[in-house]
């Protein structure tokens, strides 16, 4: 996906369009896992470690914030 263009999105009405607001990365190197944010509206970047137990809980943690949708 692009940095800042618009994608389609997948659930919902059908030709709605959204901007791409944020992009997150995970990054696994040599034991240490990296979150890496970009705040693509203000051009902005943010870098912090994460314990592997929280990589561990991120499945469950975007449980949560889908149910929090219904």
């Amino acid at each position: 996906m692009a940095e800042g263009r618009d994608l389609v999105i997948e659930a919902g009405e059908e030709g709605a369009t959204a901007n791409l607001l944020y992009r997150a990365d995970l990054v696994h190197d040599r034991g240490i896992f990296t979150l890496i944010v970009r705040d693509l509206v203000r051009g902005t970047l943010q870098t912090t470690t994460v314990p592997g137990r929280t990589v561990a809980k991120i499945p469950l943690y975007l449980s949560k914030l889908d149910l929090q949708r219904h």
